[in-house]
């Protein structure tokens, strides 16, 4: 409920100064049933435009786009999903994915991150295959109190092969 609320926010909040946080996470926790969490919902989406991907989006005025539906059919299998930010940059498409999980240590951040590699390599062939363009970069934003955590798929060919070779048994999006 907490990621769902603070996902909420950052889909309309302002990316250069956060204006809108407060109201925003108020209406998203109470929305989501946790209003005793509304603190932590702000607190956590402010972290995350604090990364350094989404500072750059802003600082550089690069184009992006948030919550973006993204579906093609792969392979004769339709992958779908939404992409939390998209940027537009000179060396070619950034998916921005935020994530709330809070690992404890840096071991359990690298598992997340081999786990969630998959769905990135997914993004990335629905947006390839979809609009014909290269994603240069999948980068995972995990918002945390403080400064938050980028994590960038190290290798986003070999995510991009790992999505498509677990196509077949797919029966559903990716999300």
């Amino acid at each position: 409920a907490v990621g769902r609320a603070v996902h909420a926010v950052l889909q309309t909040v302002d990316l250069a100064t956060g204006d809108g946080i407060g109201p925003a996470a108020r209406a998203q926790s109470l929305a989501e049933g946790v209003p005793e969490r509304e603190a932590d919902v702000a607190e956590l989406a402010a972290a995350a435009l604090r990364a350094p991907v989404v500072r750059r989006a802003v600082e550089e005025g690069l184009a992006c786009w948030r919550e973006v539906p993204v579906a093609a059919v792969v392979d004769g299998v339709l992958v779908e999903g939404f992409v939390d930010l998209l940027v537009e940059a000179p060396e070619g498409l950034i998916v921005v994915d935020y994530k709330t999980d809070q690992p404890a240590h840096e071991a359990g951040l690298d598992a997340l991150v081999d786990r969630y590699a998959v769905q990135g390599g997914a993004y990335a062939l629905a947006l390839e295959t979809a609009l014909g363009w290269p994603v240069a970069r999948c980068v995972f934003v995990f918002a945390r109190r403080g400064t938050p955590v980028e994590r960038e798929v190290p290798d986003l060919p070999g995510a991009l092969a790992r999505a498509r070779a677990a196509l077949p048994s797919a029966a559903a999006g990716v999300g």
